[in-house]
């Protein structure tokens, strides 16, 4: 059998006064402390969620901010496509009327010396005639003689080209 002495008695005192003494210095600080940690860890899951979704919506954010981005890059060289064809289009009506006026004035000129180049064809002609016929007819004629003689020859050649070209 089991005999109950002293010894075993003390043990146990010993045994209950450890425990209270272990309660006391290690169990109670241990428990709060694991308490303390979980609670730091819940918050800072929380935080961490919250910071997640904050970096969320900063990232879609970001995505809408990059989409209308690439839609006003798109619309701005839509624009300067239409403005350079515009401009061109421009410039080719602008060059297209500079011909127009650079060929009208070059007609002008053109009929200006073609004019000038009639008179003198006319008077070197008149002065021929008047030179072919001192001679063929031998005397000198008037003043008055040569221009109606003049004109008649050029009313001929004037006829006989006009009858020509037809």
């Amino acid at each position: 059998m089991v005999s109950i002495d002293y010894t075993l008695i003390l043990v146990i005192v010993n045994f209950i006064i450890l425990l209270i003494i272990m309660k006391k210095l290690l169990y109670k600080p241990l428990m709060d402390y694991i308490n303390k940690r979980e609670s730091q860890i819940r918050e800072d899951l929380k935080s961490a969620k919250e910071h997640k979704d904050k970096s969320e919506k900063i990232l879609e954010k970001q995505k809408e901010l990059l989409i209308k981005a690439k839609e006003e890059a798109r619309d701005i060289r839509d624009e300067s496509k239409k403005i350079a064809k515009i401009q061109g289009e421009q410039i080719l009506h602008d060059a297209a009327e500079q011909r127009d006026v650079i060929i009208q004035e070059a007609q002008e000129v053109i009929d200006v010396e073609v004019n000038k180049a009639k008179e003198s064809i006319q008077t070197q002609i008149g002065d021929f005639v008047i030179e072919l016929t001192d001679k063929m007819i031998g005397k000198k004629l008037t003043e008055d003689e040569d221009i109606n003689l003049i004109n008649e020859m050029i009313k001929e050649e004037s006829s006989k080209k006009e009858s020509s070209v037809d």
